[in-house]
């Protein structure tokens, strides 16, 4: 079970990850189509959501048994 400011009423913590691609502006922009997505998907309130950015670098980033880098 997951708690939000002391309730238990829906709420997320979502977390972005990317190779580049993340900024200021660029997440300003994720934040409000992911959390808004969420919203109309799964009726959590965008004020009851978290949304954390990584910007991963190439060596710290692996698939198909190799990384990035």
């Amino acid at each position: 079970m997951m708690t939000f400011g002391g309730s238990t009423d829906p709420c997320a913590q979502c977390s972005l990850s990317s190779i580049g691609q993340l900024g200021q502006e660029e997440n300003k922009r994720y934040t409000a189509a992911l959390m808004e997505k969420i919203n109309r998907e799964l009726k959590i309130p965008v004020n009851r959501m978290y949304l954390s950015f990584q910007d991963m670098s190439r060596a710290n980033c692996g698939w198909n048994g190799s990384t990035f880098a």
